[in-house]
């Protein structure tokens, strides 16, 4: 598959997949705590756009903020223990949202830094400033490393791209407002998101 067959497929459903996983500014909203500063509101797996989502060691899903966007499931993670540190992010696309899609780096490292690449991953109507550091292949998924510029600020986050049983699966690994992820934490949680997310859907 040539480089620009390969955007034309993948830029209608890696825009409204990708920007779905950016809808959530502040993903703590909905975390309610107890008394005793855990999280009510945790599983430690969740069904999503009829996958099995689990996260990392030591984050779940959080029931509260799964909800659908532009014809894909989206869903949080935190730590399950209730502590501040980075929020995650799942987002599964419809039936056969993944057909024709090539997620090889050699492919989607390009595109992601044309135009119509930044647009997806900065997310409709927004204007932030967005760099790529970093894409390479994990596993057949593609994990990304990028910086998002907003109101003076910038912001580390690490995204990968995968597919499951047809459908484009998109992971965030992002910090919290005001807070960062030290890159090498960032690297680690994202990896291992796409060990969890594989390992829970391969009996």
């Amino acid at each position: 598959m040539s480089t620009w067959i390969s955007k034309a497929l993948i830029f209608p459903v890696v825009v409204s997949v990708l920007a779905s996983g950016c809808v959530l500014p502040d993903a703590t909203a909905g975390v309610s705590q107890s008394s005793n500063g855990a999280q009510s509101d945790l599983r430690e797996t969740l069904r999503v756009g009829g996958l099995k989502l689990a996260g990392p060691a030591g984050f779940c899903p959080l029931q509260a903020t799964q909800q659908r966007l532009a014809g894909a499931e989206f869903v949080a993670l935190a730590p399950c223990s209730g502590d501040a540190g980075a929020i995650l992010a799942a987002t599964v696309g419809g039936e056969n949202s993944a057909a024709g899609l090539t997620i090889k780096s050699e492919i989607l490292g390009p595109y992601f830094r044309t135009e119509e690449g930044l647009i997806a991953l900065r997310g409709a109507g927004r204007k932030d400033d967005i760099s790529v550091h970093d894409v390479a292949d994990y596993k057949g998924a593609v994990i990304l490393q990028l910086t998002r510029i907003a109101e003076g600020k910038a912001i580390e986050s690490w995204r990968a791209l995968m597919q499951m049983d047809g459908q484009l699966v998109t992971l965030t690994v992002r910090p919290r407002q005001g807070q960062t992820v030290p890159v090498r934490d960032g690297k680690r949680l994202i990896t291992h998101f796409v060990d969890a997310i594989q390992g829970a859907n391969r009996a």
